[in-house]
C-alpha cells in the first residue's frame, strides 16, 4: 500500500525556474512546480526533440539541466514519465536513463556528486516509508540529466519528461534521515567513466570500496545493461555474498528487469561497517562474437541510514575526481554515453 502523505492545509505554491541550457536542446527548458498541499515537487522538461534512429544500444547523448531545489524538507519518492506532444505516454523503452544529482552533497564511498535518484526503462515508482526521507534544503544546487532513445526513422518532436517527487515538510514528527548510497563495480576516476567493455562470453567486473561512516542499507536495487546476468555485494574479508540481484533477460540476452531486495529478514537492513572492505561484482554474458566497447555498467543503489549523519564527508571541490564529475553533471564537456547512470 502506498504510504499516506501528510497533508498541509495551505494553498499550492507554484515556482517556475528557468535553467541554464548547457548541454540541453536549444528549445527545451526545465520548470520546477511545488504543490504544498499534495507535497509534490514536479520537474518538467518540455519541447524535447529525439532524433531518428537514436538506438538504445548506442548510448544516446546525455543532456544536462541545472536547477535549484525549492523547499525545505525530505524527499520521499519519485516517478518518471515520458509524454508525447499530445500528452499520451510514450513507450518506456524510450527512456534510456534519467536522474537528478545533488551538486551540494557528495557520495559516501566516492568523492563524486550525490546521485539523488535516477531511473531507466524498467524502473518503477519509488516511495520510502513515511518514517524516512532524504534531507534537502531550499536552494541546494541540483542537476537533471537524461538520455532518450528513438528506434524509428523519424524524429519525435515536442516530448516532455516529467518527474514527480514526493516530499515532506517539517512537521511534528521528524522522519529519519536516509541518504542514497551508490556502490559501483567500475567507479569513475579522473579521465574515466562508469561504462566498461563487455568481452564475448561470461565476464566479471568488480571493485572494492569502504565507507567512512557505518550504517544500515535498508534496500538495494541495481543498474545494469543488456547481457547482464547478476550483480552482487560481497564481504572481502569473509567472502560472504551479502546481496545478489539477478536479471530477467530476453532469449537474445537483452535486459528485461533487475531484481531488488529490501532485506526483509534483517529488521534494520544490511549493516555496513566503517572502513571495512566490501566488493561489488557485475557479471555479464555476451552471446556475440565481438567485444562491446563501453557496453556495460554495474552498480547498486539504495537508501542508507548512517549512524551519525553529521559525519557524512563534506564536498571537496579541490578534488580532481569531484571536479570532473561536477563538470559533467553541468554538461560541460560531456560526450555521448553514460556518466551519471541510473538506479533501479
Amino acid at each position: 500500500m502506498k504510504p499516506r502523505l501528510m497533508q498541509i492545509a495551505v494553498t499550492a505554491l507554484v515556482v517556475v525556474a528557468s535553467a541554464a541550457r548547457s548541454g540541453a536542446d536549444p528549445d527545451s527548458d526545465v520548470r520546477v512546480t511545488v504543490d504544498s498541499q499534495r507535497q509534490e515537487v514536479v520537474v518538467t522538461v518540455a519541447a524535447i526533440q529525439i532524433p531518428a534512429a537514436t538506438l538504445y544500444s548506442h548510448h544516446p547523448s546525455e543532456k544536462h539541466l541545472p536547477f535549484e531545489w525549492p523547499v525545505e524538507g525530505w524527499v520521499r519518492g519519485y516517478r518518471f514519465e515520458l509524454l508525447a506532444a499530445d500528452g499520451r505516454p510514450l513507450p518506456r523503452e524510450m527512456l534510456h536513463h534519467a536522474g537528478v544529482s545533488n551538486l551540494s552533497r557528495r557520495q559516501l564511498p566516492y568523492p563524486l556528486v550525490e546521485r539523488l535518484f535516477a531511473a531507466g526503462r524498467e524502473t518503477k515508482p519509488v516511495m520510502l516509508p513515511a518514517s524516512m526521507g532524504v534531507p534537502m534544503a531550499a536552494g541546494q544546487r541540483l542537476a537533471l540529466y537524461y538520455a532518450l532513445a528513438n528506434s524509428t526513422q523519424s524524429p519525435i518532436e515536442g516530448v516532455t519528461l516529467r518527474i514527480t517527487i514526493a516530499w515532506r515538510a517539517e512537521g511534528s514528527e521528524r522522519p529519519k534521515d536516509v541518504f542514497p548510497l551508490y556502490l559501483d563495480a567500475n567507479p569513475m576516476t579522473v579521465g574515466g567513466t562508469r561504462a566498461f567493455d563487455i568481452p564475448p562470453g561470461i565476464s566479471a567486473t568488480s571493485a572494492e570500496f569502504t565507507v567512512p561512516e557505518a550504517g544500515w542499507l535498508r534496500a538495494v536495487g541495481a543498474h545494469l545493461h543488456d547481457y547482464a546476468v547478476e550483480i552482487r555485494l560481497e564481504d572481502v574479508v569473509t567472502g560472504k555474498v551479502l546481496a545478489r540481484l539477478k536479471t530477467k533477460r530476453q532469449a537474445d540476452g537483452r535486459l528485461i528487469s533487475v531484481a531488488s531486495t529490501r532485506f526483509l529478514l534483517k529488521p534494520h537492513g544490511l549493516r555496513l561497517a566503517a572502513n571495512h572492505p566490501y566488493r561489488v561484482v557485475g557479471i555479464y554474458d555476451n552471446p556475440t562474437s565481438a567485444a562491446i566497447p563501453h557496453g556495460a555498467m554495474a552498480f547498486l543503489a539504495g537508501p542508507f541510514v548512517p549512524d551519525d549523519p553529521k559525519r557524512w564527508p563534506a564536498v571537496d571541490e579541490s578534488d580532481p575526481v569531484f571536479r570532473r564529475d561536477l563538470s559533467e553533471m553541468l554538461g560541460e564537456g560531456a560526450h555521448a554515453g553514460h556518466h551519471g547512470g541510473a538506479s533501479r
